[in-house]
C-alpha cells in the first residue's frame, strides 16, 4: 500500500506530506483546494509524463516522493529485482515479509527531470514498467490496470477459479514452445545441411588429398635442405674422407707411423702402453669416420626431379597449414572434427522427423488443455458479467451492463484459445464500448468500483483510488458507494477523493486538502484529522457555509452509523 506521499513545489503546494493507512483513506476540502494536485503527484510517481508549467512559480524544481510497501513475493517485486531495484532491505521472495519501494521524481524546469527506485537512478519508462498494476487510479487511464484488455483474460480466469486449469494450459503451452524451438532449430539447420555438407565435404576432401603425416612438413624441410646443397654436401664428404684415409699423407697414415714409434717405445719404458692404446683407438675411430663419411657421400642425392617433388609436397602442406590450422596437428585435428561433423549430417534427418512428431504431440495436449479453459471461461463470463450488473444496480447505473467478449483466436497462444476483453454499455440501447472509452469520470469510477468489489479477492491490485466516483449521485446511492468502498478496503488500502459526507463517513482515516494564503500566496496543505475536526468537516459537507447544531448532530450520526 501507499505509506507516505511528499510533495514540494507542484502547482499552488509548496510543500506537504500526506500520511496513509490500510483501508479507506479519504481526502476531502472545498473545490479548487488542491485535491486534483494529489492525483497529479502520484501519477507522476507512477511513471506518468511530467509537465514543467506545473512547477510552483519562483521555485527551482517541482519533486513528489511516495513510499509503498508491498508483499515481498507481490509480481511488482519480482519486477523491481528483475531491475536490480529491490534496495538493500529486500528480503527476497518471502511469503508473509514485506518490501518498502521509495520513488523520488523531479521535474526541472528544462525538461530534464529525474527519477530514482530506492536510491538509484532510472528512467521514467523504467518507473512506468515496474509499478505498472502497483496502483489503480481512475482518473488517469494509464494507471488503471481495469482499463488494460490485455489483463481481461486473467482477471476472468482468477474470478472463476480456473486457475489449476490456466496452470495446466501454462505448462503444456511452454512445452509447446519448446518443441516448436527445437523443432525449427533442426529445421534450420536440416535446411542449410546441404550447402553445409557440400562444403565439408570440400574441405575434408582437400585435407584427404594431400594425405598428411604428422611432422612430415619438418622432415621434408631437412630433406629439401640436403637436396638444395647436395653437390656440397658430397664434395665435403669425399674431402674429409681423402683428409682420413684416401690420399698418401693422409692422417690415418701419419697417426699409423706415429702408432709404430710409440710400441717400439713401449718395449722400453712400459708406462707409455696406454697412450699407445688410446692412440690406436683415435685411429680405428678416424678410419670409420672416414668410412661413414665414404657411404654418406655416396647416399647424397642430387636428383633435381626429387628436389621438385619435395617442394611441392611442402607447399602442398604448406596450404593446409594456412587454411586449417598453424601446425599438422592443427589440420590433423579440422579433419577429426569434419569428419563428425559429417557423422552428424547423417542422423540429422532422423532428428527433425522426431521433433516434428515432438510438436504434433505437445500441440495435441495444449489444445486439449485450451479446451477445457475455454469451455470455463464461457461459465464464468457469464458469473462476472451477472455479478457486476447487480452491482453497478445498486450504485444506480440502471441500463449499465458489461459484457466479457470471448472470440476464439485464430491459433493457439500464451492465453490458449480465446482473446478475451470487458466492454460495457453505459446506458440501455447504447453498443457495447472497451472500459477505456468510458468519458465520464463519474462512470468510469463507479465501474472499476463495481469491478473491484466483486474482483476483490482476485485483483492483484495493491492500492485503489477514486476520484469523482461521486459525481451525480448522493443520498442513500452515496452511502452504498461508500459502504462499498470500506468494503474493498478490507482487502485492499483504498484512497477517494469526495464531496459526499456520505462517503466521508466510512472511511478509516480522514485527510482535509485546504487552501491558504501566506505572505501574498496561496499554498495548499494536507492535514490528517481528528475525532473532532472529523465531526466538523463532514458537517461542512452536509451544510455548506452554514453549519449549525443540527447538521453537526447529523455529522455525528453519520459516523456513529459507521463506527
Amino acid at each position: 500500500m501507499l505509506l507516505h506521499l511528499a510533495i514540494k513545489n507542484l502547482a499552488i503546494i509548496e510543500q506537504t506530506s500526506i500520511e496513509l493507512g490500510p483501508g479507506l483513506n479519504v481526502l476531502t476540502g472545498e473545490t479548487g483546494a488542491g485535491k486534483s494536485i494529489i492525483i497529479d503527484a502520484l501519477s507522476l510517481v507512477l511513471g506518468d509524463r511530467a509537465r514543467t508549467e506545473t512547477i510552483r512559480r519562483g521555485a527551482r524544481q517541482a519533486e513528489v516522493q511516495a513510499l509503498f510497501r508491498l508483499p515481498a513475493d507481490a509480481e511488482v517485486a519480482e519486477r523491481l529485482r528483475a531491475q536490480d531495484l529491490g534496495g538493500d532491505e529486500d528480503p527476497g521472495p518471502v511469503a508473509g515479509a514485506t518490501l518498502d519501494v521509495v520513488v523520488r521524481r523531479i521535474v526541472a524546469p528544462n525538461g530534464k527531470g529525474r527519477v530514482y527506485i530506492n536510491g538509484a537512478l532510472v528512467t521514467v519508462s523504467t518507473l512506468a514498467e515496474v509499478t505498472r498494476g502497483l496502483v489503480d487510479l481512475s482518473s488517469q487511464h494509464q494507471h488503471t490496470a481495469l482499463l488494460d484488455a490485455s489483463g481481461h483474460l486473467d482477471l476472468l480466469d482468477r474470478f472463476g477459479g480456473l486457475m489449476a486449469l490456466r496452470a495446466r494450459f501454462d505448462a503444456a503451452w511452454r512445452a509447446l514452445v519448446q518443441a516448436r524451438r527445437e523443432r525449427d532449430g533442426l529445421s534450420q539447420r536440416e535446411t542449410a545441411r546441404a550447402t553445409r555438407e557440400d562444403f565439408v565435404r570440400f574441405q575434408l576432401g582437400e585435407i584427404d588429398e594431400v594425405n598428411p603425416v604428422p611432422g612430415e612438413d619438418e622432415e621434408l624441410a631437412r630433406e629439401r635442405e640436403r637436396l638444395a646443397h647436395g653437390e656440397r654436401l658430397l664434395t665435403g664428404a669425399r674431402e674429409v674422407e681423402s683428409v682420413l684415409c684416401g690420399r698418401s699423407s693422409a692422417v690415418s697414415d701419419q697417426l699409423l707411423g706415429a702408432l709404430r714409434t710409440l710400441d717400439r717405445l713401449v718395449t722400453i719404458d712400459a708406462t707409455l702402453q696406454p697412450l699407445a692404446a688410446r692412440l690406436e683407438s683415435a685411429r680405428i675411430e678416424l678410419e670409420d669416420i672416414a668410412f661413414e663419411t665414404r657411404r654418406y657421400g655416396d647416399r647424397v642425392d642430387m636428383d633435381p626431379r626429387r628436389l621438385e617433388q619435395v617442394e611441392e609436397r611442402l607447399d602442398a602442406l604448406k596450404k593446409l597449414k594456412r587454411k586449417h590450422g598453424l601446425d599438422l596437428q592443427a589440420v590433423l585435428a579440422r579433419a577429426a572434427e569434419l569428419r563428425a561433423e559429417l557423422a552428424g549430417f547423417e542422423s540429422l534427418e532422423d532428428a527433425v522427423r522426431q521433433a516434428d512428431e515432438a510438436v504434433r504431440a505437445a500441440e495435441g495436449q495444449a489444445l486439449e488443455a485450451a479446451q477445457a479453459l475455454s469451455e470455463a471461461r464461457v461459465a464464468a463470463a457469464g458469473a462476472l458479467e451477472a455479478r457486476v450488473g447487480e452491482e453497478l444496480d445498486s450504485l444506480v447505473m440502471t441500463g449499465a451492463r458489461i459484457r466479457f467478449d470471448l472470440a476464439r483466436g485464430e491459433a493457439l497462444g500464451p492465453a490458449g484459445l480465446d482473446r478475451g476483453e470487458l466492454l460495457i454499455q453505459t446506458n440501455a440501447g447504447e453498443e457495447m464500448r472497451p472500459l477505456a472509452r468510458i468519458a465520464s469520470g463519474g462512470e468510469l469510477s463507479r465501474l472499476l468500483l463495481a469491478l473491484k468489489r466483486v474482483l476483490t479477492h482476485v485483483d492483484p491490485v495493491h492500492t485503489c483510488i477514486f476520484d469523482e466516483v461521486d459525481t451525480g449521485v448522493g443520498g442513500a446511492v452515496a452511502e452504498v458507494i461508500g459502504q462499498k468502498m470500506r468494503e474493498i478496503a478490507a482487502e485492499r488500502q483504498v484512497v477517494a477523493i469526495t464531496h459526499l459526507a456520505q462517503i466521508a463517513a466510512q472511511a478509516h482515516h480522514h485527510l482535509q486538502v485546504e487552501k491558504r494564503t501566506v505572505d501574498g500566496r496561496t499554498a495548499t496543505r494536507v492535514r490528517a484529522l481528528d475525532a473532532g475536526e472529523r465531526t466538523e468537516e463532514i458537517a461542512r459537507m452536509l451544510g455548506g457555509l452554514q453549519i449549525t447544531e443540527r447538521t453537526r448532530e447529523h455529522a455525528a450520526e453519520l459516523l456513529a452509523l459507521v463506527h
